[in-house]
């Protein structure tokens, strides 16, 4: 605690050092707000071109919910583990960290860990799951997109980045890239499975294809361009 006050002391005096500030999110920008008093603009980070080039089957029979991505204490990898030892259901969730060993020790034989593994591998899982499943809390993040890329709604928590990716329609599935659970804990997460499995072939994996274009890399390299080139202009 000695150490990081003096570093967050430390910081105070950079925030005038800097000429322009940009945030990966609304998120973000409302801290940067919030504790350097700064405005910041808003240029969400970018998902690669080509995973929108492969082929979605709509019609293809789903067997799993899927977890995707470091196996951290934040992440909150422990609550789907909670949730889905008492569901039964089919969990896989492909990561590495520093919590796998613990969370497989008490995972039941419902629930698969594969570990890290390459791109060329892991577009079987994503087209295959009925859910990504988002339990955490991050300043922006990218794996819900990813994701969505291939037309698969995501299950998030109802906070952070999330709330600027997952589009929730509830009076209209169809134009929706998710839902969300309001709580992390279990009764709250398996609360919202429940209701994600009366609605699932709701979803159109079209609708969530094109919503997640919005934040392919083309449309970040603009403006992102743009955000600069209009600040120099002004200077």
């Amino acid at each position: 605690s000695f150490f990081f006050k003096k570093l967050k002391n430390w910081d105070k005096t950079t925030i005038d050092n800097v000429d322009f500030y940009i945030a990966n999110s609304n998120n973000v920008a409302s801290r940067v707000k919030s504790f350097y008093k700064r405005y910041s603009d808003v240029i969400y980070p970018p998902i690669e071109s080509n995973l929108f080039i492969n082929k979605i089957d709509s019609n293809k029979e789903k067997s799993y919910f899927l977890s995707f991505g470091a196996i951290t204490p934040y992440k909150k990898i422990e609550l789907l583990i909670d949730c889905f030892n008492i569901n039964k259901k089919k969990l896989i969730i492909i990561g590495d960290g520093s919590e796998k060993n613990k969370l497989q020790k008490k995972s039941k034989d419902n629930i698969e860990f594969k570990g890290f593994l390459k791109s060329s591998e892991l577009e079987f899982y994503f087209k295959n799951s009925k859910a990504l499943l988002f339990p955490g809390e991050e300043d922006f993040g990218m794996i819900p997109l990813e994701v969505m890329a291939y037309g698969i709604p995501i299950i998030a928590f109802k906070k952070g980045g999330a709330l600027e990716t997952v589009v929730e329609n509830r009076n209209d599935i169809s134009k929706s890239s998710g839902i969300f659970f309001e709580e992390q804990n279990v009764s709250s997460l398996q609360k919202t499975i429940e209701y994600f499995l009366t609605i699932e072939n709701s979803f159109n994996p079209f609708w969530i294809r094109k919503h997640a274009q919005n934040f392919e890399e083309s449309k970040f390299l603009n403006k992102f361009s743009k955000t600069i080139n209009e600040y120099i202009n002004i200077k």
